[in-house]
């Protein structure tokens, strides 16, 4: 698989599903294998960004002209490894995740000045980050970093993409199942009316709207689902606290 194809075609898909957003921006999209040792190429993500990722990364970008935008980095050799026979559609579908990620923040990147000692450090602490394997103690609810105003705008992008033409599952941009919530076909298939009747807005306007009931009511009941089973084990690890 060429990568710098999958690269171009990565960027196009972003600027074709949210055109208002991007419109007059840079965007880079940077697989794991373009980044040195100490700035990401060791990722165990999929995909990854920050609001400062332009900052860390510019001199690996060889069209960077100074002016700040948004970066997503792929993790092509995880997904290589995972997706064996569904590589590039996972590619494009960890590209619509992250983008998420980049619409749900105020502002497409954090703006700031450069410090140049300060950001090194900084770009190295998120390489550190991305590069460890996180066990979770299950103490942490499962939509944390993915609440449900990202899924919203995930699956936006995901019915978008779908529309012209780009082969992607829900799951591919994000998978909640992974995390023991309901399955990424039911919560798209709550939203794809809502996704239809605003496929033309931007998502500031989307994300300003009440979501709709369904999925609202999905994502609710896989939250006190959650929090009703942690109660269970804390009950269970409290049978065993005994004094005498």
């Amino acid at each position: 698989m060429n990568i710098e194809n999958v690269v171009t075609d990565a960027k196009e898909l972003c600027y074709a599903v949210a055109p208002a957003e991007l419109s007059g921006s840079p965007l880079w999209v940077v697989p794991q294998t373009n980044l040195p040792p100490m700035l990401g190429r060791h990722t165990v993500c999929y995909g990854y960004t920050s609001p400062s990722l332009d900052m860390h990364l510019h001199h690996c970008f060889a069209d960077w002209e100074g002016i700040r935008g948004p970066v997503i980095v792929i993790g092509n050799l995880n997904i290589e490894r995972d997706f064996p026979e569904r590589t590039y559609n996972k590619m494009l579908g960890t590209t619509l995740h992250e983008l998420a990620h980049i619409l749900e923040r105020p502002s497409l990147f954090q703006p700031r000045g450069y410090n140049q000692q300060y950001i090194r450090a900084e770009a190295i602490r998120v390489a550190e980050a991305v590069s460890r394997e996180e066990e979770g103690d299950g103490t942490t609810p499962p939509w944390t970093t993915h609440e449900s105003r990202f899924m919203r705008i995930a699956y936006h992008l995901y019915f978008r993409a779908r529309s012209l033409g780009y082969d992607v599952r829900a799951d591919e941009v994000y998978s909640p199942e992974r995390y023991g919530m309901s399955p990424a076909a039911k919560y798209a298939s709550e939203i794809k009316a809502e996704a239809s009747t605003l496929c033309a807005a931007t998502f500031r306007q989307i994300c300003s709207l009440t979501p709709p009931p369904a999925f609202k009511a999905v994502y609710e009941a896989d939250q006190r689902s959650w929090i009703n089973s942690q109660s269970q084990r804390q009950r269970m690890n409290n049978e065993f606290d005994i004094t005498t």
